[in-house]
């Protein structure tokens, strides 16, 4: 049953990973294998260090902290990629993109910030760290997996650079969602 708490747990968390999936997917942009490891390795070690140090990072970082610095970061990479769009001349092929390691590292931080305060509870009610932590890794690797998919879909649409200003608007939704939790 443990094991069933705290993958519901860690999906319901990462609801901003299937949104930056989502995000990605639209706007035609692949994460890969490798950058999808350094993404689900954040959400994997930021949750295990929150869960491991939870009570001492409880008195320094609230869960409005994380909510707010995830949103900014989040509205910021959703203005960027709308401004690389508007900027870059018109195009209306499949080209699909992919993302860089330093977007994978920043993403990573993004959504492995959501999971401070959750992994901290879990800590605190008795769960290992470990334990805590398997099942953000897990699902981080499984959305965005489904991602690169959904890439392939959505490449066939020759939609041109509107993919690209949709996903960045969904990218700061995603951001000012952060206001309402």
């Amino acid at each position: 049953m443990s094991w069933l708490y705290l993958f519901v747990i860690a999906f319901i968390n990462s609801i901003d990973n299937i949104g930056i999936g989502v995000a990605y997917s639209v706007g035609r942009i692949k994460v890969g294998i490798k950058k999808n490891l350094i993404i689900s390795f954040f959400a994997f070690f930021v949750s295990y260090l929150a869960a491991l140090l939870g009570d001492i990072l409880s008195r320094f970082l609230s869960d409005n902290a994380c909510s707010i610095i995830s949103m900014g970061i989040l509205i910021f990479m959703g203005i960027k990629m709308i401004y690389k769009s508007v900027k870059s001349k018109d195009s209306s092929d499949i080209e699909i993109n992919s993302i860089n390691y330093k977007e994978a590292v920043t993403i990573g931080l993004v959504l492995a910030l959501d999971d401070v305060g959750s992994s901290i509870s879990s800590s605190l009610i008795g769960h290992s760290s470990f334990m805590v932590a398997l099942p953000y890794f897990i699902i981080s690797i499984i959305i965005f997996m489904l991602s690169d998919y959904g890439t392939k879909f959505f490449s066939k649409f020759k939609i041109g650079k509107k993919a690209t200003i949709v996903s960045g608007v969904i990218m700061i939704l995603m951001g000012l969602l952060q206001l309402i939790e």
